[in-house]
């Protein structure tokens, strides 16, 4: 004889609809995790914030190739028309070819934004006078203050 076990009336939802709504919930915890409730376990909360952090930065290189792809083919639309012919050496400043010249741009690109930067600051202090950092340079200050406090111990000055 078969023991016979009471069934149960299940009042709960049946188990797919279960499975839909911690799906949903799982779905939504991905696309938000500041707004949506996390899921209870920590082992799925942690794969979803890895798989989220994956795939946003899936995204963003995809992004950057895609742009890196943009720009090439606007440089060599641009190098085949007329404008490409007439200033052909733009495309190397563009697009150095090999190490060295990588590396022959990026020094110049970095030895002219440091000429900018101080150039940028000489004007906004006000100290980039030229006509007073020529006579600075021509060494004509100093010698003056010598002079002045006489001081002058062999340094003489021309009369010219």
């Amino acid at each position: 004889m078969t023991a016979t076990q009471p069934q149960t009336l299940d009042t709960k939802t049946p188990p797919s609809q279960s499975t839909i709504q911690r799906t949903r919930a799982n779905l939504a915890f991905l696309a938000n995790p500041a707004t949506a409730p996390g899921p209870t376990s920590r082992r799925t909360r942690a794969f979803l914030r890895t798989t989220r952090y994956t795939l946003k930065f899936i995204f963003w290189r995809l992004v950057r190739y895609a742009k890196y792809a943009a720009i090439g083919s606007l440089t060599a639309f641009v190098a085949g028309t007329a404008i490409g012919s007439a200033v052909s050496g733009v495309g190397f400043l563009l697009a150095p070819t090999g190490i060295l010249g990588g590396a022959t741009v990026g020094l110049l690109w970095g030895v002219g934004k440091f000429g900018w930067r101080r150039f940028a600051k000489k004007a906004r202090d006000g100290t980039g006078d030229a006509r007073r950092d020529e006579k600075d340079d021509a060494g004509g200050a100093e010698i003056r203050e010598l002079v002045e406090r006489r001081e002058e111990r062999g340094l003489r000055t021309d009369p010219w």
